[in-house]
């Protein structure tokens, strides 16, 4: 009677593991790709001295499954530890947008940013994504 119980009981729990884990149609896992797009600000561009109190960040990642763990991060050209953003959100959702308004203005002229994005397409973060923009104040 032991052993019928304990049977149960773990026939249940795969059966659970089987309906919440992400698979296919083919019953193999399904492949999740992220699509990580930074609208704004665009690489490479340009920030004028007078639009340098609302710099807007708009970064989307776009999963064909799901998305698990994203992270941004923007900082001075050469100085990882001044961490003007510093986000890090774990989010199932199949689109996440991320917009923030920024300001700059404590920075001199000609100052150079750079901007890293990370998605995780697993949740242990095996595989994953990134993107970057470097931008200056001009």
């Amino acid at each position: 009677m032991k052993n019928f119980k304990f049977l149960s009981v773990l026939a249940i729990a795969m059966l659970a593991l089987n309906l919440t884990s992400c698979k296919d149609d083919d019953g193999g896992e399904a492949e999740n790709k992220i699509t990580i797009t930074i609208e704004e600000p665009t690489d490479g561009g340009t920030i004028a001295m007078a639009d340098c109190a609302v710099v807007h960040i708009h970064v989307d990642f776009d999963a064909t499954v799901e998305n698990h763990e994203v992270e941004i991060v923007l900082h001075p050209e050469g100085d990882v530890n001044d961490k003007i953003i510093d986000y890090d959100e774990h989010d199932h959702d199949q689109k996440i947008t991320f917009e923030q308004e920024v300001d700059l203005c404590s920075y001199a002229a000609g100052t150079c940013f750079h901007l890293e994005v990370v998605a995780c397409a697993d949740h242990d973060c095996a595989k994953k994504e990134t993107a970057e923009a470097e931008f200056c104040l001009q």
